[in-house]
């Protein structure tokens, strides 16, 4: 016979993958695993072991890498985090780049940190401590940021720097995916990446620590940037990007880009609320301030979005969210997290704040959604039965936890679908719903420009010495540029554009890609 405590085990495992489908052999592994961390630690304690210990609190911390004479423009810059609180010099956590000026992100204990970049100066595949090339001295502790995030943790390659120790970071072989001309290393995948697999979807549950170090920045694309409106999919517990798949095929990609916040799901919400602002929302990361932003979220990840709209503050820089949609979401919480805190072998961080009676239930609908946000909360039930009585649920979330009075008083539009938890990605109606929603959204330009803006570009030849972002401008913008210089559209007093046309018409110097690329592109046609 079951004891009590093995009974209640099995129950809440049930309960954790009725959310992630998750196995229950996954979580009992993940339970040994964490005891041997613990072990680890006791004997032979290390920062690096620490990250991976769930009862343990670390911190995200990002910034840009800042190449003021633009000396390291296109090689392999790897940025790496060093202690002394348990080892000698101990490498904590390291990321690479291939671009500067896009941003890094490291996962750290509490402690003090030496932050190096290197560059591999001798090309000899490894970066050791006779090539750093800038440097930063950064203590982190919840006493500094409440949040666990420390942002603006900026990087400047000033120079020749060099360490007392010696050191060896082998270089990543390049690939496909380090091709984007404006996001960090990897950003750009397709959902069939390896990345996306089920396998590091569960890690990022059980270890985050460990899906960090592949997936820093959290944040990817399936293109590169340009001038569409960015829809934003946040997964659930134990969920991927690959999730909306079928989502994202029916999407118009001709006005609109995917965009994934890929999380650690394990992980504390507040904090993974504060990241999703700062990447997607506070406008400094990512700027789309002059096109809306959409956010498409299932589960758990209705809860993480639900509290980045809960940073905006109406700042100028911010970018503004016109439809947030949020998909058999527990707003209420979910009652099995609070027995999970209570007697569960191991309790992830998201799941203490999926307790109803947590800090984060009680606050996240506590004020209004920021002004102009259409909120569309799509509900899930498996029978008729269980609607009608307002019990039961879709197999994972009770009915009770995802109509959250407040929730419900916040929003635009209901709508309840009859499938699964999981089902509902893939359910037509609930798919039709939200496509519909989307198209609705069409920005500020008038219809004009959009058609000209989805002309087929310019391509150059490298005659001209054409920079990858001139060409690139020209391959998308082309045809826009060219409406705009010969006055076929107005700048709407936009600055951006209006800046473009004063340059072409020799009112103002030329500054970024896209107003040299036109420059060298009207002086090679006139010839």
């Amino acid at each position: 016979m079951r004891s009590k405590l093995g009974t209640f085990v099995f129950k809440l495992t049930i309960s954790i993958c009725a959310l992630s489908l998750a196995s229950g052999c996954t979580y009992l592994s993940n339970v040994s695993k964490q005891a041997e961390y613990q072990r680890i630690q006791n004997k032979a304690p290390t920062q690096r072991n620490l990250k991976f210990l769930l009862n343990n609190q670390t911190h995200f911390v990002y910034g840009r890498i800042l190449d003021e004479d633009n000396k390291h423009s296109g090689r392999t810059i790897a940025i790496a985090a060093f202690s002394n609180k348990f080892e000698q010099n101990e490498l904590v956590d390291k990321t690479f780049s291939t671009h500067v000026s896009t941003h890094y992100g490291l996962n750290l204990p509490d402690g003090d940190f030496d932050i190096f970049a290197f560059a591999d100066s001798d090309q000899n595949g490894k970066m050791d401590q006779t090539e750093i090339i800038g440097r930063l001295n950064l203590t982190v502790s919840p006493d500094q940021q409440t949040d666990n995030v420390f942002g603006d943790a900026d990087i400047i390659l000033s120079g020749a720097h060099s360490a007392d120790w010696d050191i060896s970071i082998d270089v990543p072989t390049t690939s496909d995916i380090d091709g984007s001309l404006f996001f960090p290393k990897g950003t750009i995948r397709s959902l069939d990446d390896p990345l996306f697999d089920r396998s590091n979807a569960i890690l990022g549950m059980y270890e985050p620590g460990a899906l960090l170090e592949t997936s820093p920045t959290m944040f990817h694309a399936l293109e590169e940037e340009s001038y569409k409106i960015p829809v934003i999919f946040v997964h659930g517990i134990g969920g991927s990007p690959r999730e909306f798949a079928t989502i994202v095929d029916q999407l118009d990609r001709d006005t609109y880009k995917p965009w994934f916040f890929y999380y650690p799901s394990g992980a504390d919400l507040d904090q993974l609320s504060k990241l999703f602002y700062d990447i997607f929302l506070s406008g400094k990361t990512i700027n789309s301030n002059m096109r809306p932003t959409i956010i498409i979220a299932h589960s758990m990840g209705g809860l993480v979005s639900r509290a980045a709209l809960n940073r905006i503050k109406g700042r100028e820089k911010e970018n503004t969210v016109d439809l947030f949609i949020t998909i058999s979401s527990p707003l209420g919480g979910h009652p099995a997290a609070a027995k999970g805190e209570k007697h569960g072998l191991i309790t992830l961080p998201s799941w203490k704040d999926l307790n109803p009676d947590s800090r984060f239930i009680k606050k996240l609908h506590a004020q209004p959604l920021p002004e102009g946000v259409d909120y569309n909360l799509i509900y899930t039930y498996k029978n008729e039965q269980s609607l009608e009585s307002g019990k039961g649920g879709d197999g994972a979330v009770p009915l009770a936890n995802q109509l959250e009075q407040r929730a419900i008083a916040q929003a635009d539009v209901q709508l309840g679908i009859n499938n699964t938890h999981t089902g509902v990605l893939q359910d037509p109606a609930a798919i039709k719903h939200i496509i519909e929603a989307i198209n609705n959204v069409k920005g500020d330009l008038p219809e004009e420009h959009w058609k000209i803006l989805k002309m087929e570009g310019f391509d150059v030849d490298d005659e001209h010495n054409y920079t990858p972002l001139e060409r690139y401008s020209l391959r998308v913008y082309g045809p826009y540029m060219n409406a705009l210089a010969n006055g076929d559209i107005h700048h709407l007093d936009i600055p951006i554009l209006k800046q473009f046309v004063d340059v072409v018409h020799g009112k103002k110097e030329a500054k970024t890609p896209t107003e040299t690329a036109w420059l060298k592109y009207i002086t090679s046609n006139k010839n």
